[in-house]
């Protein structure tokens, strides 16, 4: 049929039109006129003047009115989705999840997505009111949810868009929302109205710059919004707020501004300082980098994660205009700031840096990051504190010197188990790796120094030039970037011989109790983290001269464990016992 018609003259159309119109029910007539009222240009009367509206007022009313009934049965629940609930299995049994699948037999995402289409037809003819009562609604609304024996929780916009529900483009569906928004609300009223929208996860990534190029017609009065705009994230605290904040100055006023800005807020959006280092980094601008940096130091509190990662951009900044003295107090900043062990063996990265930094690690220690009672606001990464929960401040103690504190924290319970909410499983691997010599690690060497380095998120970055020729000095010796800077830490806090054999008969003692446990009661899963305890144990004996340490070990826990043969072959493996 579509092809046919297709293929009609203009004047045969017309005729075909005008012989069906005779034989139209009323209702069919009345459709039919709507249709071609919709199609003639008609006047819509706005701030600046007439302009040709696309759609007639009797048909926008007419729309209006259908969609107001159905907003109004999602409401009461006459309209509704079937949930099917029930926990799925697939993965494994201990991994459920609790699945919830809708069916739509009410043909809501239909009606739905029928608002939407209209909705950004209204936006495109400047029927703004209309189209703001869609999106304020589309966003307010929940639909209910029944399954077979109860009712469900109600179902959000970006919930049924997730659920496929409905499909639409939620990018311009919020750009549009926003767009509405603006044409139809009071200029002072703008910028706190549109703000509640961010509240949506749909709109957290959105570049508000992009809302202006959203509809037909240029936004009027945009200085005075961009005004509000910022003083009002000025006043909210907040990762998304702070972004906004730094996209709306940086469009109005340009990086002068954005430098002003985070002067005056650096209390509330300390990472605005970041945002104007990227923007000088552009233009390879070290010096303004490093400058920032300096003053960026001096205004953020020090009780600041934030403020460590603008030290160690500004030290980027510093090596790259050779100013090594500011380098190596920017990465003792980075540390004093945000107190991870990858930050304090940085310090450790040249000998000047040790002797100068490294060794007041303990000044770091005393000035309260081990704080109970300190929570970090939520969704504001930019306002969390250095603080340092138990495990880490005893990790802590044990790189800047303090043994026994570590050792202290290292207590083995009753019955060698529930070690995992406990210091000891990382303290004695921490015990064992120092205690090793060589400078190459063995297979037990390197397991034990892959569970006590640096995490993903601590990985090391080759943004100094000292950093990078360490990680090129890993490649080359085939050893991780965590070992080559154990290795160069360990030289600035050495210990007695005596020490060092006290050290190792408490380790040996935990090793064998844990091992006795753990294979004992047939906890399979931690058979390997056994083996690696224990040859740890025995290769340290015989670099401190007691032969033969690694094939007694052995033969006493195959004697003593026989039948164990996954335990047997854990210890052959990091043994390097065929």
């Amino acid at each position: 049929m579509k092809k046919k018609l297709e293929q009609l003259s203009k004047e045969r159309l017309q005729k075909i039109i005008l012989e069906m119109a005779e034989v139209l029910t009323k209702e069919q007539r009345r459709k039919l006129e709507a249709l071609i009222e919709s199609s003639e240009p008609v006047m819509l009367q706005t701030e600046k003047g007439l302009k040709p509206a696309r759609m007639s007022g009797e048909f926008v009313e007419e729309k209006m009115e259908q969609i107001r009934t159905w907003m109004e049965q999602v409401d009461e629940g006459e309209l509704y989705l079937y949930a099917e609930e029930y926990e799925d299995y697939s993965d494994s049994y201990w991994d459920r999840d609790w699945v919830v699948e809708y069916s739509d037999n009410q043909g809501i995402g239909d009606k739905i997505t029928s608002m939407i289409r209209f909705a950004k037809d209204c936006v495109d003819d400047r029927q703004y009111q209309e189209a703001n009562e869609i999106y304020e609604w589309l966003w307010d609304m929940e639909v209910s949810a029944q399954s077979e024996y109860d009712e469900c929780d109600p179902v959000q916009l970006e919930e049924l868009v997730e659920n496929k529900i409905i499909s639409t483009d939620m990018n311009q569906l919020v750009l549009l929302t926003l767009y509405a928004d603006y044409q139809v609300q009071e200029p002072e009223a703008r910028a706190e109205d549109i703000y509640l929208y961010f509240s949506h996860g749909a709109f957290r990534k959105l570049h508000i710059e992009d809302m202006f190029r959203a509809g037909r017609e240029e936004l009027t009065e945009t200085e005075r919004f961009w005004e509000d705009w910022i003083r009002l994230l000025q006043s909210k605290s907040g990762d998304m707020e702070t972004r906004l904040l730094q996209e709306a100055v940086f469009c109005r006023d340009g990086l002068d501004g954005l430098v002003k800005m985070a002067d005056e807020n650096c209390k509330t959006h300390p990472s605005l300082y970041l945002a104007v280092m990227d923007e000088y980094a552009k233009s390879h601008d070290y010096e303004q980098i490093e400058r920032t940096g300096e003053r960026a130091a001096e205004r953020i509190s020090k009780t600041l994660r934030i403020r460590s990662e603008v030290a160690l951009k500004a030290a980027h900044a510093a090596e790259a205009l050779g100013h090594m003295e500011k380098v190596m107090q920017f990465c003792w900043e980075a540390f004093w700031s945000d107190s991870t062990v990858r930050n304090f063996l940085r310090l450790f990265g040249t000998k000047e840096m040790a002797v100068q930094y490294g060794m007041r690690g303990k000044e770091v220690l005393c000035s309260g990051i081990r704080n109970k009672k300190t929570e970090n606001p939520v969704g504001s990464r930019e306002l969390c504190m250095n603080v340092v929960g138990d495990h880490a401040y005893h990790e802590l103690c044990f790189y800047t010197g303090d043994f026994d504190a570590a050792k202290r924290a290292s207590s083995n319970p009753q019955g060698s188990l529930g070690w995992s909410s406990r210091f000891i499983g990382r303290g004695i691997r921490l015990f064992l790796l120092y205690l090793y010599e060589s400078p190459k690690p063995s297979t037990a060497a390197a397991s034990v120094a892959q569970a006590v380095g640096f995490a993903g998120s601590e990985d090391p970055h080759p943004d100094l030039r000292f950093e990078s020729d360490i990680i090129e000095e890993s490649r080359k010796c085939k050893v991780s970037v965590f070992w080559n800077y154990f290795q160069r830490w360990k030289q600035y806090f050495p210990m007695e011989e005596s020490e060092r054999k006290r050290y190792l008969a408490w380790a040996e003692k935990i090793a064998c109790s844990r091992a006795d446990a753990i294979v004992g009661g047939q906890y399979r899963g931690h058979y390997g983290n056994c083996a690696v305890l224990l040859a740890m144990v025995a290769e340290i004996k015989e670099e401190m001269g007691i032969r033969g340490a690694k094939r007694e070990i052995f033969a006493a826990y195959k004697a003593k464990f026989p039948r164990h043969s996954s335990f047997q072959a854990e210890m052959k493996k990091y043994f390097g016992i065929k």
